[in-house]
This record gives C-alpha cells, sequence and structure tokens, in this order.
C-alpha cells in the first residue's frame, strides 16, 4: 500500500484562485466547466469552505494560467503511512520504520516551507512535533537513539521556524531542545547545525558577541560537515563585520569560509542542509562584504557581484529567505548610489514577503526602504 498524504493547503489559496479567476474575465461557471466540476465547489474553494486536493489545484493553475503559481499552494505531504500512524497512537511500539517514515516527512515539510514560507507550515510541522515527542518519551532503549537522532530533527526544524517567524521564544525551547537530542545521539552535523543557528537568533536579537562565539564553537568540530563549517566560518565573518571588526580579520574569516566552501560543494551534504550550494555560499559572502561596503566602494562593488550571482542562482526563489537575500541586494544598490535599482529589488522582496505572509521579511523591506530613503509599493 503507498504511505498516505497529508495535503498542505496555503490560507490564500482562496483569495488567490479568484484573483486569477477575475483577472482572466472568467466566470464561477466558465471556470467550473473549464475544469470539469460543478460552479458550487469552486465558489467553496475560493470561500475556503472547502480544501482543494493536489490534482484539483493543478488543474485550476493550467486553466487560469497561473504559471505554477496557484498549484504552489497545494502539496502533499506524505505522513509515513499506516505505521506512523499506528506508533503515533501506540508510543511504545515505536521501531525504525516508524522513524523512517517520521524522516521522510520533516524532508517534505522543509521543502514544502521553501515554496510557501514558515508561517503556513508552522502549525502542522508543531503538531508533528507533538507526536515526535510523545514517541521520544515512550521508545525502548533499543530504538531510541534512533528516535532521539530523528526528535532533534525535528526540534532543529522547528527552531529555524521560530526564527523564520521571529517567534524568539519558540526558536529558544525549540533549538534548545535540538541541542540536548543532538548531543545524545552524537550528531556531531545536527549539533553544529543548531549552534549556528543559534548564533542566528542572537543575531537577530542583535547580541553580536554571542552570534560570533556560537559561530566559532560550530565549526570547532573538525568532523563536522565541510558544508556546516564553511557556513559557520561566514556567519562568524558576517558578525565581526556587523560588529566593527578590522577589515583584515574579517578578511581572514571570509577566506577560510570560501576555501572551505569550495570542498563543500563537492562533498556530500546531510538531509537538513541541501541548500548549502555555490549560489548559497555566494550570498554570505555578498552580505559580509555589503556590510564592509558601508565604507568602502570597492567591498560594496564586490557584495554587489557575488549577491546578483547568488541570488539569481537560487533553486528556490519564492522563499522568504530569498526575499531577505534580496534585501541585502538592494541595501548594496542603495549604498553605491543607485536608487532606482534598490527599489526594483526590493518590489521583489516584499512581493515574496505578501505571497509568503512574512512578517519578519515585511519589516526588514520596511526598514531598508525607510534606511536608503526609498519608496515602494505597500
Amino acid at each position: 500500500m503507498p504511505p498516505r498524504a497529508q495535503t498542505i493547503v496555503d490560507p490564500r489559496f482562496g483569495a488567490e484562485l479568484r484573483r486569477h479567476r477575475e483577472t482572466r474575465g472568467m466566470s464561477l461557471r466558465q471556470l467550473a466547466a473549464a475544469v470539469n466540476h460543478g460552479k458550487s465547489l469552486i465558489h467553496q474553494l475560493e470561500t475556503g469552505q472547502t480544501r482543494p486536493a493536489v490534482e484539483v489545484a493543478s488543474r485550476l493553475d493550467e486553466a487560469l494560467g497561473a504559471g505554477g503559481a496557484l498549484a504552489a499552494l497545494v502539496a502533499d505531504i506524505p505522513d509515513g503511512g499506516d505505521r506512523a500512524a499506528y506508533v503515533a497512537e501506540h508510543p511504545r511500539h515505536v521501531d525504525l520504520a516508524a522513524v523512517g517514515a517520521l524522516d521522510q516527512v520533516l524532508a517534505g515539510y522543509r521543502r514544502l516551507e521553501d515554496s510557501i514560507g514558515a508561517a503556513s507550515v508552522t502549525g502542522p510541522v508543531r503538531a508533528q512535533l507533538d507526536t515526535v515527542v510523545s514517541l521520544l518519551r515512550e521508545a525502548r532503549h533499543q530504538v531510541r537513539p534512533a528516535v532521539v537522532d530523528v526528535a532533534a530533527q525535528w526540534a532543529q526544524f522547528a527552531g529555524w521556524l521560530g526564527i523564520a517567524n521571529g517567534d524568539d521564544r519558540a526558536a529558544r525551547v525549540w533549538l534548545g531542545r535540538s541541542l540536548q537530542w543532538a548531543t545524545e545521539a552524537g550528531n556531531a552535523d545536527l549539533t553544529a547545525t543548531v549552534l549556528s543557528f543559534q548564533g542566528h537568533r542572537a543575531e537577530g536579537r542583535g547580541d553580536l558577541p554571542e552570534m560570533i562565539g556560537l559561530s566559532r564553537a560550530a565549526r570547532r568540530d573538525p568532523h563536522a560537515n565541510a558544508a556546516l563549517r564553511a557556513y559557520c566560518a561566514g556567519q562568524e565573518a558576517r558578525g565581526l563585520a556587523m560588529a566593527g571588526a578590522s577589515p583584515a580579520e574579517v578578511a581572514e574569516r571570509l577566506a577560510e569560509a570560501a576555501d572551505v566552501a569550495a570542498e563543500a560543494v563537492a562533498g556530500t551534504l546531510p538531509a537538513w542542509g541541501y541548500w548549502y550550494n555555490r549560489a548559497f555560499f555566494a550570498v554570505q559572502q555578498g552580505i559580509v562584504w555589503r556590510y564592509l561596503g558601508a565604507q568602502d566602494s570597492d567591498a560594496n562593488d564586490r557584495a554587489i557581484e557575488l549577491l546578483s550571482a547568488g541570488t539569481a542562482g537560487a533553486e528556490t526563489d519564492g522563499a522568504d529567505w530569498h526575499g531577505r537575500h534580496l534585501v541585502h541586494l538592494a541595501v548594496a544598490h542603495g549604498q553605491a548610489g543607485d536608487g532606482m535599482t534598490a527599489r526594483q529589488v526590493l518590489e521583489r522582496a516584499r512581493s515574496i514577503a505578501v505571497s509568503t505572509s512574512s512578517r519578519r521579511l515585511t519589516e526588514q523591506v520596511d526598514a531598508a526602504v525607510r534606511d536608503l530613503g526609498l519608496s515602494v509599493t505597500p
């Protein structure tokens, strides 16, 4: 029997469906005929009374010429099949097959978040996480190592969602639990990842010494994956640049990050680090040069070069984190005196903020607009 799936529907689907239909000048009846469904179903979908299946969303998208925008708002996440459902009700019966199913579900949510944003997946992820925690409490000692490892991965993702949503309390709690469980599991890569995310959380609070210290600690383990060490060195360089360290010190850390990144892109990535590619590392380095570029036009030119290449090469250009990268690119253009390009880039970032319902990205776009003295469409 194939694994069952849980359908996740972005809450904006109904409004977007109606907007696309009206833009095309189609009535409810005309659209219903185009997709071989009843008029009442289209009305129910637009008003949120009915949830669309993935197939229905795809057919509506095609009929309206939405270019995948509607279809992307609906996705099936496999729930791991009957075994995972059974152990959720009988946690003492958790086995390695159920752990594998939970790992598969988590991978689906990670990819979905890239498409529709952190806000839309946070609720379902928290619900799944409750099940994972219950399984961990009841797991027999023979299977606990596997369960605690997958629990650490779920908690790490929940911590990231907290950061992305601007929910510092959730980020603190879940990253703390993830660090504890990753340590118990002996997962060096995940431990380094959590420490780096805690450093990112410190950056959001404006605690640059903690950001630098945690980033440094995260890359200390020579057994951790090269991609993770490259990311942590780059994050440390960003913290140093933001803290006003000497350009020489920042450049030294950047050079280390670049060397390790070159090694990393040719290696194997952990499941939760699939985004560590050449484009990502170009953006990360570009952000550091952007901070240095506030006082150095050559550094700012380098920032624009790297940020432009990195954002153009992003595999997922609708994610809220991609929008944040665009904000940095816009600021670099603004520092270069190119207000027109900065405004255009910020328009793209704001569009992502709207489509992903990202409050954090919206705030960053607004701050960039104020700091650069620009105006963009609200």
